[in-house]
């Protein structure tokens, strides 16, 4: 899913997450830009079992960070698919965090995570 929506920050879908980024926010283009390449990284972190939970757990923070842009989008009427609206937004925001942070609770909690 990170590899997709951030292939999508470059590509295809751009514009419209352009037009996603809340008003009050500067330079859309670049916080786009960011996000998309943080989700990238954050999908590459994943592969590795070192890197896992923590990418997992900034890929959890990134999507809470970037839940505004969701609400202004389904507030506004950006895009009009079924999904758009904000409580599938929600709920579909809900169990990729809890899919985020299932991996670092996984890692700490098995023993001998830690060597």
């Amino acid at each position: 899913m990170f590899l997709m929506t951030g292939v999508a920050h470059f590509v295809g879908l751009r514009a419209e997450m352009v037009s996603m980024v809340p008003p009050g926010l500067p330079a859309p283009e670049l916080l786009v830009t960011v996000t998309g390449v943080l989700e990238l990284a954050g999908a590459a972190g994943l592969l590795f079992r070192r890197t896992a939970p923590l990418a997992a757990t900034c890929l959890g923070l990134l999507l809470v960070a970037m839940f505004p842009a969701n609400v202004h989008a389904a507030r506004a009427g950006i895009t009009t698919a079924p999904g758009d609206a904000l409580l599938p937004r929600t709920l579909m925001q809900v169990v990729f965090v809890a899919a985020c942070a299932a991996i670092p609770v996984r890692y700490w909690r098995r023993p001998g995570s830690n060597e």
